[in-house]
């Protein structure tokens, strides 16, 4: 079902490989990422590595996906091209995938079902608009966004790297974008 959903492809795997690391946490906030406190999914306002650790190992089973995002050329910018860019679009269909097959899941009888996607929901689906969540109001996109991967400690490098797809980290200098191999975005749906 991923793959009708927009994944480039997909994999069970073992919810005991899913490294929650805090380090991975941190590197959203040292050095701090653009994207960091601007809203209700991103750090310092995820749920803690600890809390997701706990939560996780309760879980037996999880589908990782991935999404080829081609061309990776206009992801790779330079820190000060940042200010005035359009949102980026890199992770929008990821969280998409991962909306369905949790709701899919919760269809299917796994209540319990959870998912987590690339990224900045802010970013994919609020645009530059403040996040209502962090200013007392309701989420703009309750069912859609949800914390990334990697802002509540998940090692998606990992986790990609366990089920043999290529990864390449998309830095923002110095990079030519000729270098990166590919350019993926990663989403996962625990279930019991």
């Amino acid at each position: 079902m991923a793959l009708t959903y927009g994944a480039s492809d997909a994999a069970i795997v073992p919810a005991s490989w899913v490294v929650v690391d805090e380090r991975v946490r941190l590197k959203c906030l040292v050095p701090l990422c653009y994207r960091a406190g601007e809203s209700i999914n991103c750090p310092p306002h995820t749920p803690e590595p600890d809390l997701v650790r706990q939560a996780l190992a309760r879980y037996r089973w999880a589908i990782l996906f991935k999404r080829d995002v081609e061309p990776a050329a206009p992801h790779v910018l330079k820190p000060d091209k940042r200010a005035g860019l359009p949102p980026s679009t890199f992770h929008n269909g990821t969280y998409d995938v991962v909306g369905n097959l949790e709701a899919l899941a919760f269809n299917d009888g796994y209540y319990l079902a959870l998912g987590f996607s690339g990224g900045s929901c802010k970013a994919a689906f609020c645009r530059n608009l403040p996040c209502q969540a962090l200013q007392g109001g309701g989420c703009r996109f309750p069912l859609r966004g949800r914390p990334s991967m990697e802002g509540v400690g998940i090692d998606v490098f990992d986790l990609a790297n366990k089920v043999g797809w290529p990864v390449y980290p998309i830095a923002h200098k110095d990079v030519d974008p000729a270098s990166i191999g590919c350019a993926i975005s990663v989403g996962i749906v625990f279930v019991h």
